[in-house]
């Protein structure tokens, strides 16, 4: 068989990534920033990521548990 009209393994591979380098919902980083971003409006007016409410919400409980844990559990102490 004659390898005109076959593509290398590489030239399939080097096609995907540049496909997929432009898609979004590939990417992570991209898609876990997206589902986090304020729903309404997710970059700012200087450009920056605006993370959402109830992600904010969370955050507080959590620190605010995690405070409450750590002092009485090494500074409550009399």
């Amino acid at each position: 068989m004659a390898s005109q009209g076959y593509i290398s393994v590489e030239q399939v591979r080097t096609a995907l990534q540049s496909l997929y380098r432009g898609d979004t919902e590939s990417s992570v980083e991209k898609t876990l920033l997206e589902s986090l971003s304020d729903g309404l409006k997710p970059v700012d007016d200087k450009g920056r990521w605006k993370p959402s409410p109830i992600l904010i919400l969370i955050a507080g409980l959590v620190f605010a548990v995690a405070s409450v844990f750590l002092y009485f559990s090494i500074g409550g102490r009399p």
